[in-house]
């Protein structure tokens, strides 16, 4: 069973549980979702983030005494990733890094889309020279401005961008595109690689799960 930690604090099991719900449906992955508290915006920056990683070490503890046999991180940033590997004895994964893995292997030049002023750092580690830039919706600060219909027009916008960059794959560095399906429409729109974080994340779990 996978413990899918989420960055942001939701109070409905249908919101906490939509990213767990993805992974079960695509790769048949058993899921326990749960959310960090007292941070409603989740992690937008380095000031949030800090403030999550003692949280997300908490409840990857817990995750991991209730019987989960990985932990999975819903955060493109990968908060805490390295201190959840040192506090737990199960594999860990990061939506982020997972993502920037498998862009690698479909494409040597892999541009970023992120909510954030930078890319998150172990991304950009990941992609290495096949990095040829990033985007940021204009607009979009937090994961909830995703979900808005500027938010998607801008987020398109932004892709396109990066596509007329010279970008052959684009990593989405945010797990809000996932809840809102961006990947399928990116595709479709600029018939360009998206590469979905949680569905990313999923496929690294089923593939060790084999």
């Amino acid at each position: 069973m996978l413990g899918l930690i989420r960055v942001i604090t939701l109070h409905h099991e249908e919101d906490i549980h939509r990213h767990g719900e993805l992974i079960e449906g695509r790769y048949g992955i058993q899921v326990r979702s749960r959310c960090i508290p007292d941070q409603p915006l989740g992690v937008y920056d380095q000031a949030t983030e800090l403030e999550s990683i003692p949280k997300i070490v908490d409840l990857a503890r817990k995750l991991e005494q209730e019987g989960c046999t990985s932990i999975g991180i819903s955060c493109a940033a990968d908060p805490a990733l390295a201190e959840m590997r040192a506090a737990v004895h199960i594999p860990v994964y990061g939506a982020g890094s997972c993502a920037a893995h498998l862009a690698l292997t479909s494409a040597a030049r892999v541009g970023v889309l992120t909510i954030l002023e930078e890319v998150p750092h172990l991304i950009r580690g990941i992609l290495g020279d096949a990095y040829i830039g990033m985007e940021r919706p204009e607009g979009v600060v937090t994961t909830l401005d995703l979900n808005t219909s500027q938010g998607r027009i801008a987020a398109m916008e932004a892709a396109r961008r990066l596509k007329a960059e010279g970008a052959e794959s684009i990593v989405l560095a945010c797990t809000g595109f996932a809840t809102m399906g961006f990947a399928v429409e990116v595709e479709k729109e600029l018939h360009i690689r998206a590469l979905d974080p949680i569905y990313s994340l999923g496929a690294a779990v089923s593939a060790l799960n084999v």
